[in-house]
């Protein structure tokens, strides 16, 4: 790890100082853990009066163990990964990862994907973003057969694990690319991301006519959606989407198509919507 990246890390910690007085009963022992020999094991107790053990030298993740906690999810640290228990599920994510209290929150507790007492069996949904499966996995327990889009290698090895955890394998095909404008395949570090033509790679591998198109891609969005053969091949009863570079790009696309549209999560440049065919 460079100096760079050393400095980054702590000063991400740090800024973590109201989450670690809003979450921890103790909240100076966030300040003296990193400080502390990185094998010693230590007990972290929250407000809630919940408890868990963690080495000292894993002090990075205590911000997330805060998040998590915040959320009600039950969770450890293992040695490759972290396991978090919600919403009657077991899901696996990098140690690395920051976000999942954030997108598990969505998907389970503030159900922004309509999936809670839905069912879809028989339906098809194309969830386009993935992550570690947690989206994939709440449309497939509710009788959905899915199409998951992740362009990370390492995401794509949680959502099959995950997948397997939960007994769901067989409703999930698992399609290990980012749908975009060109085919490209980057290298990041730990991570290797393909990326394939969008509209070709849809028109050729997705079947016609499906019940929920979620899209979630990073901006992606407006790309594919401007061709009118994604939704003319596709043509989704229902779109739950996040948009990443503003309302009026997505808006005029979804209306041509004959889509009523409801802002879920208004924001500029980022927001969630839903669209329905009237």
């Amino acid at each position: 790890m460079t100096l760079r990246e050393r400095v980054r890390r702590w000063r991400l910690y740090y800024r973590s100082g109201r989450l670690f007085q809003e979450m921890l009963a103790e909240p100076g022992l966030a300040y003296r853990l990193p400080w502390m020999a990185a094998g010693r094991a230590v007990e972290v107790q929250f407000r809630s009066g919940r408890t868990f053990r963690m080495p000292a030298g894993r002090w990075p993740l205590l911000p997330t163990a805060c998040r998590l906690e915040r959320i009600g999810a039950d969770f450890e640290f293992l040695d490759d990964a972290k396991r978090v228990r919600i919403d009657g599920l077991t899901l696996y994510s990098p140690l690395w990862t920051r976000d999942e209290a954030a997108y598990y929150r969505e998907v389970f507790l503030d159900d922004v994907y309509g999936i809670k007492d839905r069912d879809l069996s028989g339906g098809v949904v194309v969830d386009v973003g993935a992550y570690v499966g947690d989206s994939a996995i709440a449309f497939a327990r509710r009788g959905a057969r899915v199409h998951a889009f992740e362009p990370s290698s390492t995401f794509c090895g949680f959502v099959r694990r995950n997948l397997a955890e939960n007994g769901l394998a067989d409703r999930v095909t698992l399609h290990e690319v980012g749908l975009a404008e060109r085919e490209e395949v980057i290298e990041s570090g730990h991570d290797r991301l393909r990326f394939v033509e969008g509209i070709a790679y849809a028109l050729a591998n997705l079947p016609a006519r499906i019940e929920i198109l979620k899209l979630d891609c990073e901006g992606a969005e407006y790309y594919l959606l401007s061709d009118p053969r994604f939704l003319g091949h596709l043509a989704p009863r229902q779109i739950r989407m996040e948009y990443h570079r503003g309302f009026e790009g997505v808006r005029a696309r979804l209306e041509r198509a004959g889509y009523k549209i409801t802002l879920l999560r208004p924001g500029e440049p980022v927001g969630l919507l839903s669209a329905v065919q009237p």
